[in-house]
């Protein structure tokens, strides 16, 4: 019951997030007509720290995802959107928490981020949070609920494809507070911080 209730939090923040943004977009017609969907992925290395029997491990993500983009100006706009995360990694203390499968840390996440963004010219920058929960994984088959809420950063360069097309390329770095409850054991609050590239391709309407 727990699991389904935090599931439908998350719809309900990706839900919001979203009408955020063509809410900004329908109140700003005046100013801009500019709005954007971007399609992404990255891929990066984590210190983590997300359970006890990985803590300290290199653990690598994965993510794909899209975000919607409302521009107030030629300068400042709101991302917001959904992405679907997977790690894998090694346990470097050999410890075989997953029985029979040489893959540590092997998760699937869903992640809501929410961004502010400022362009110049090639050149952006934005920032803000995300939250994010562990879904299918194989702590579920033990009653083990995994959800984090974290912060991003990233820095990049906006290719010109057309008018209203652009390849965008970035460095972004993350840092996520995780909470993990197994039943029957005592919850244990963790998290990582981390690097990743990231490639994505903005379509304005």
């Amino acid at each position: 019951m727990r699991a389904n209730s935090f599931n439908k939090q998350i719809l309900a923040t990706m839900a919001i997030a979203l009408l955020c943004c063509f809410s900004a977009k329908a109140q700003n017609t005046k100013d801009t007509k500019e709005w954007s969907i971007i399609p992404s992925a990255k891929i990066g290395i984590t210190w983590d720290g997300s359970t006890p029997k990985m803590f300290g491990d290199d653990v690598y993500h994965v993510n794909a995802g899209v975000d919607a983009k409302v521009s107030f100006n030629k300068h400042w706009s709101l991302l917001a959107g959904v992405e679907y995360n997977y790690r894998w990694g090694f346990n470097k203390n050999g410890s075989d928490w997953f029985p029979g499968d040489h893959r540590e840390g092997l998760r699937h996440y869903i992640r809501v981020p929410v961004r502010v963004e400022f362009t110049h010219k090639w050149f952006y920058v934005n920032a803000g949070f995300f939250v994010e929960r562990a879904t299918n994984t194989r702590y579920d088959a033990n009653k083990t609920t995994d959800f984090g809420i974290g912060s991003e950063v990233e820095l990049g360069g906006r290719i010109r494809l057309s008018e209203n097309d652009h390849l965008r390329i970035g460095w972004q770095t993350q840092i996520c507070v995780n909470h993990n409850t197994t039943k029957g054991q005592p919850s244990f609050g963790g998290g990582f911080f981390g690097a990743f590239l990231t490639m994505g391709y903005e379509h304005r309407f």
